[in-house]
């Protein structure tokens, strides 16, 4: 979804990060359980709706899944690293504004 559909500059950055990532996101479990109540089959499924804009599990995943492979970590090591809670550590306040385009 469009980033600027939503005022939240964390949100929007969400959904930027997100379409940068879509296939690191999409070999990625989301543990918000949104599979079961929404029938998503991976983490890229949440920024494809509107659910990322509500969801501090998905945007902080979404954000740990950037980190982790701008470091060059494996789609295996990040869903590793998400089940363990890894994403719970990913400090926020660096997307409180806006981040470039490009």
């Amino acid at each position: 979804m469009n980033p600027e559909l939503f005022p939240d500059p964390v949100v929007q950055n969400a959904y930027a990060i997100a379409a940068k990532i879509k296939k690191t996101l999409y070999q990625q479990p989301c543990y918000c359980h949104c599979d079961r109540s929404q029938g998503h089959a991976s983490l890229l499924d949440c920024f494809a709706s509107k659910h990322g804009a509500g969801c501090n599990i998905c945007i902080y995943e979404d954000f740990y899944g950037y980190e982790q492979s701008r470091k060059g970590k494996t789609a295996a090591q990040l869903r590793a690293g998400i089940i363990k809670g890894d994403w719970q550590s990913v400090d926020v306040t660096k997307y409180e504004k806006l981040l470039p385009t490009k």
